[in-house]
């Protein structure tokens, strides 16, 4: 499928091993500016912008630092799987994948929420590479133990080939099967789930201090067996590289699964989102919106 869209935006980061904080943050910078223009071209002119633009940063290191994956090959077997259970911020996915080259960047800016488009609000399996449906919230963190629990039952007493990453948000953390799979994983002793929360602080209708406070949140992880950490800047490069390595390794808490809590900005970069984020847990861009979102975004 081909559509006139044609994005502008240039490359400023592609995929290298052993990549820098440098390019890390180079990495971050594209994929924000990537979400603006899939969010500018697609058929509805809108994504769910502001937590897209929160957990930058995560994806930017899990898919520049931390997965082992083959764009070539989207079912290796030894492939860490990353699922990302706040799925309606899928177009944060896709940039990611087209970055790491799963498919042509000018598929973001053409198939995006468009009627016979591979990229859906919700992604879905039949895009190569997709681990897991997200069309309901908190289901997210039930398929990743599933996927845990098979790799520890293949490999039995060896340590699994592969880690399974779950990027959850807040809003999803008040439902009941989000906390179901948090007692699952640790009864099962899941050392290679590993969650990282995008806690940006807000659900769609408000905050989650007035929604559904999660306080005290690091005690009720920990109070189910799981192993935390706390980033006390989720936009920090440096505190999330050596959050997710170390989460990634055996020996940091054997037998127990792993959370990171990243405490963010929903909007993160563009001011007016930043400052009004309620209204920016989804929303559609005008062209006065996408100049002043490029402007902030060094365009």
């Amino acid at each position: 499928m081909k559509y006139s869209n044609d994005s502008n935006i240039a490359v400023i980061s592609t995929y290298k091993e052993n990549m820098s904080v440098k390019d890390l943050k180079d990495m971050t910078l594209q994929l924000r500016r990537d979400i603006i223009e899939l969010t500018w071209f697609s058929g509805t002119q809108s994504s769910h912008v502001g937590g897209e633009l929160s957990a930058a940063e995560i994806m930017a290191v899990l898919f520049g630092r931390i997965l082992k994956l083959d764009p070539q090959n989207p079912v290796w077997e030894n492939r860490d799987r990353v699922i990302l259970s706040k799925g309606h911020a899928s177009a944060l996915t896709y940039v990611a994948m087209a970055w790491r080259g799963f498919f042509e960047r000018d598929v973001l800016w053409n198939e995006f929420n468009r009627v016979g488009g591979r990229l859906q609000e919700h992604a879905n399996m039949e895009l190569p590479g997709i681990e897991a449906p997200t069309g309901s919230l908190g289901m997210g963190l039930s398929n990743g133990c599933g996927m845990a629990w098979a790799a520890k039952h293949t490999y039995k007493d060896k340590k699994p080939p592969y880690n399974v990453y779950v990027i959850l948000g807040d809003g999803e953390c008040t439902e009941g099967q989000t906390w179901e799979a948090v007692m699952t994983a640790a009864h099962f002793k899941l050392d290679n789930l590993i969650a990282i929360v995008d806690y940006n602080k807000y659900i769609i209708s408000g905050t989650t201090y007035e929604v559904m406070d999660l306080e005290p949140f690091t005690d009720k992880w920990e109070s189910f067996g799981w192993d935390v950490q706390i980033v006390e800047d989720g936009h920090d490069i440096v505190q999330l590289i050596a959050a997710v390595e170390k989460a990634g390794e055996y020996e940091t808490a054997p037998d127990k699964p792993r959370v990171i809590i990243a405490n963010t900005v929903k909007g993160k970069c563009i001011k007016f989102m930043e400052n009004d984020a309620i209204h920016w847990h989804a929303g559609h861009l005008d062209e006065k919106l996408y100049e002043q979102c490029k402007k902030e975004l060094g365009l």
